[in-house]
C-alpha cells in the first residue's frame, strides 16, 4: 500500500475515534481516501502524478471547499543550509506550479467565494519578515506577477537583532567547535549530540519567565554570539530581518501587503497579558509608521494563541488574524487556518492544497500532520 494511503488511513482511524465525529466528516475523509487510492499518489519529490492527474480533473473542484487554501512560507534563501527548507530554485518551481494550476489571489479577495467548478484559489503568505523574503522571494513573485502577504516581526528589522529561534538554527548549522559551556555545564555540539543539545536549549529558553524578555536576555548574556560562528554574509542571507526601508518598499508595491507578527515572535499564550498586548500593539504601530498604511492583518507567531490573544488583536484594530491549525474555533475571522510549506516537493504541495479543500477544518490538522515530511524541529 502506498505511503500516502497508509498515512491517510491513520488519519481516518483517528477521526473515527473522535466522539463528536459526524457523518459529514466520515464522508469527507472517505472521499479523500478514495481519491488517493484511485490515483495512487506516491509522495515522490518530483510530484509528477499529483501535477498531471489530481489537479486536472474539474470534477474534484466540485466536491471541495470553496474557500481558498492559504499557504504559509518562511525563509527563502538562495541556497538552503543544513536545516533544509526551500531555496530560490525550489520556490520558483512551486510558484510556477501554483500559477499554472490554481488562481492565486490577494488577501482582499479572501472572502470572495469561487464558483463551484472554478479553479481552486490560493493565497500565499510569508511569516517572520526575513530579509531573503525581500531579496530572493519578491523578485520571483514579481517575475510571475504573483501577490503575497508578508507578516513581519519588527525585532530583527533592527541591525544586530535576531529572532530567538533564528539564533538556535544558526547555532545548529554553523557552530564549529565540539561544544560550549552554559551555566557551568558543557553542552556538546558533536554530530551525535548536536540535535539533542539544541532541543534542550529550545525547551529551556521557552520555560524562562517572563516570556519572551528572559529568553532574549539569556541568549545575549549566556550563549555564544552569533557573529562568532556565522559570517556576516551568511547572517544577512539566512537569518537577518528586512530593513525598515525594505519593509516600506514592499508595502509600497501594489502586488504585496504587509501584516503584523508581533515584535519578538513570542508564544503569545506564554506571555503575561500586558506583555502579549504590547507585543501586538507595538508591532502594529511600528509597521504603520514605517509603511504609512493601516495594518489590517496579523499572523500568530508559531501558530500559538489563546482567547486573550484574539481579544488583544480585536482591540488593536485588526480585521483578520491568521493561525495554522485553529485551536479555539470561536471566531473564524481571527483563526484563519493556513498550510505550512516546508520543502520544495511539488507532490506534497499539491496534496496539501487539495487535501485542505477536502477535509473540514476540524480534522485538517490531523491530515496535515500525516502528509507532511518530518520537518526540522525548530521550523516555526
Amino acid at each position: 500500500m502506498e505511503p500516502a494511503l497508509l498515512r491517510c488511513v491513520g488519519v481516518f482511524l483517528l477521526i473515527e475515534a473522535q466522539p463528536s465525529c459526524s457523518a459529514f466528516d466520515y464522508a469527507k475523509t472517505a472521499q479523500w481516501l478514495a481519491f488517493i487510492w484511485f490515483f495512487r499518489i506516491g509522495l515522490d519529490r518530483e510530484g509528477k502524478q499529483v501535477i498531471s492527474v489530481s489537479d486536472s480533473l474539474s470534477v474534484l473542484r466540485g466536491v471541495t471547499s470553496l474557500s481558498p487554501a492559504i499557504l504559509m512560507y518562511h525563509g527563502v534563501p538562495h541556497i538552503c543550509g543544513s536545516c533544509g527548507g526551500i531555496d530560490a530554485a525550489g520556490f520558483e518551481r512551486q510558484i510556477q506550479y501554483l500559477k499554472n494550476k490554481y488562481e492565486i489571489i490577494s488577501p482582499k479577495h479572501i472572502d470572495v467565494t469561487r464558483n463551484r467548478f472554478a479553479r481552486h484559489r490560493v493565497l500565499i503568505t510569508f511569516d517572520d519578515g526575513f530579509r531573503n523574503n525581500y531579496e530572493v522571494a519578491v523578485p520571483i513573485l514579481h517575475q510571475h506577477g504573483v501577490p503575497a502577504v508578508f507578516f513581519i516581526s519588527s525585532r530583527h528589522c533592527e541591525p544586530g537583532k535576531y529572532l530567538w529561534f533564528t539564533y538556535l538554527r544558526a547555532l545548529f548549522s554553523h557552530f564549529k567547535g565540539n561544544g560550549f559551556t552554559y551555566h557551568g555545564e558543557f553542552m556538546s555540539m558533536s554530530p551525535e549530540f548536536r540535535s539533542r543539545t539544541i532541543r534542550r536549549l529550545y525547551d529551556h529558553l521557552l520555560s524562562l519567565k517572563p516570556h519572551p524578555s528572559a529568553m532574549y536576555q539569556e541568549i545575549e548574556a549566556e550563549l555564544p554570539p552569533i557573529c562568532d560562528f556565522v559570517q556576516q554574509m551568511e547572517i544577512e542571507s539566512q537569518y537577518a530581518g528586512m530593513t525598515a526601508q525594505q519593509v516600506f518598499e514592499l508595502s509600497d508595491d501594489p502586488l504585496f501587503s504587509c501584516g503584523a507578527h508581533t515584535v519578538d515572535h513570542p508564544c503569545l499564550s506564554l506571555c503575561e497579558p500586558e506583555v502579549a498586548e504590547q507585543q501586538i500593539r507595538v508591532n502594529k504601530s511600528w509597521l504603520e509608521r514605517v509603511t504609512g498604511k493601516p495594518c489590517e492583518w496579523i499572523a500568530y507567531p508559531k501558530g500559538d494563541y489563546d482567547r486573550r490573544s484574539i481579544d488583544f488583536c480585536r482591540q488593536a484594530g485588526f480585521s483578520s488574524a491568521f493561525a495554522v491549525n485553529p485551536q479555539l474555533n470561536i471566531d473564524h475571522t481571527m483563526e484563519i487556518p493556513r498550510i505550512g510549506i516546508y520543502s520544495s516537493s511539488l507532490s506534497k504541495l499539491g496534496v496539501k492544497v487539495i487535501g485542505a479543500r477536502v477535509l473540514s477544518n476540524k480534522y485538517w490538522s490531523l491530515f496535515h500532520s500525516a502528509i507532511t515530511y518530518s520537518k526540522d524541529s525548530l521550523d516555526i
